[in-house]
């Protein structure tokens, strides 16, 4: 609840506000793809290497990077903007496969989708109500994100230094006496091992394809917003909203169905889904029909955080839940540091429309992909 407070207050306007700035379409870029590249050093936290236990790295580097948000209130200038964001996305990737080993040790394989899903109810509820508020805030002008994004960076570091509450299962979590034991760094046949999976390399294949075309365009849409739909700052806070409630929905539909269903159905329902949002770029500029594909975006988001977390935890055993997210991690980190350059670069050469058409063939071939696989239940 306390994160859903932070994210409604500062996510849905990072690129919007940039751009309102005077941040370029490369500035733009960098905020998109500040996790990707963050998450390529994923490889680097797949263990508990300082041996503090597997809470600490998703506590303290969420608090920190959080709390770099505060200095928000000097920053005007869209050089210094886009820095900070950047480092604030960097520092908070580090907690993605400690996360992972946490949901793995805490929570039955049969109930995670369920069980995950409802801890975004509170969340996602907060989450609906502080965007638009936020966005009726800097309606008022645009510069008022001084105030509102430090004082959601108290919210987010409450949130992280809150999850340091939770206490490990260490009856769950077999390969461990407890959450103190110290693990050593990981080799890199270890990291090679979840490639043997076939079923593991089959998902990277379809989701590969899929992710590198939504990222193609993903900071394409807040360009196209600000400098050919003039979106206001209360409309960006709305479409937050509409992110935030079909991403609650989504959580309620993507829970069961992942407890259900095999790898190859939620993903190729995932990728129908995500291939509207290029699909209504590509078609209108009307602000009421990109409300549709921020509402497919809220359900594409769910599915992919929850496809990332849920159904690769199925592949795996406890001790090799943090190699194979790393894994998954760090390919994304690569796509992510590619995909939105490109795209921004293909923005210039060809225009929008043109990114829009390939991100959408791209998300087809990866289905396409999905759908050619053996089916199997992970």
């Amino acid at each position: 609840m306390l994160f859903g407070i932070f994210g409604g207050m500062i996510l849905p306007f990072i690129a919007i506000i940039g751009r309102k700035i005077g941040a370029t379409d490369f500035q733009i870029a960098l905020l998109t793809t500040a996790p990707f590249i963050a998450n390529i050093f994923a490889l680097f936290w797949t263990e508990d290497i300082f041996g503090k236990g597997r809470i600490w790295y998703v506590v303290w580097p969420g608090a920190i990077g959080r709390g770099l948000l505060l200095g928000m209130f000097f920053v005007a200038a869209p050089f210094y903007y886009t820095l900070l964001i950047f480092i604030y996305l960097i520092i908070t990737a580090i907690p993605f496969p400690s996360y992972a080993f946490v949901m793995k040790a805490n929570y039955p394989d049969s109930q995670r989708g369920r069980l995950m899903s409802y801890v975004r109810i509170g969340n996602t509820g907060l989450w609906i109500v502080t965007s638009a508020i936020s966005g009726w805030i800097l309606q008022k002008g645009t510069d008022y994100y001084h105030y509102i994004f430090p004082v959601a960076a108290i919210f987010g570091v409450l949130s992280a230094l809150e999850f340091g509450r939770i206490k490990m299962s260490c009856e769950v979590e077999k390969v461990r006496k407890c959450d103190n034991d110290r693990e050593l760094m990981v080799s890199l046949s270890n990291l090679a091992a979840p490639f043997k999976n076939k079923t593991f390399r089959q998902f990277l294949t379809s989701y590969s394809l899929f992710e590198f075309g939504l990222l193609l365009s993903i900071p394409i849409f807040p360009i196209v917003l600000v400098d050919e739909v003039h979106i206001p700052n209360l409309v960006a806070g709305i479409y937050g909203s509409i992110v935030a409630a079909f991403g609650l929905a989504g959580f309620f539909f993507w829970g069961y169905f992942t407890d259900r269903h095999t790898e190859k159905r939620v993903f190729s329902a995932i990728s129908l889904i995500g291939g509207c949002i290029p699909l209504i770029y590509l078609l209108s500029r009307n602000l009421w029909v990109l409300g549709a594909a921020h509402a497919a975006a809220g359900l594409t988001y769910a599915g992919m955080e929850l496809i990332g977390y849920v159904v690769i935890t199925r592949m795996s055993s406890n001790s090799e839940v943090p190699r194979y997210m790393a894994v998954y991690i760090a390919l994304g980190g690569l796509r992510g540091g590619i995909a939105p350059f490109l795209g921004t670069a293909l923005k210039s050469a060809f225009g929008a429309s043109t990114v829009f058409s390939l991100s959408l063939f791209l998300i087809f071939l990866g289905f396409i992909s999905a759908a050619r696989n053996k089916p199997e239940r992970v």
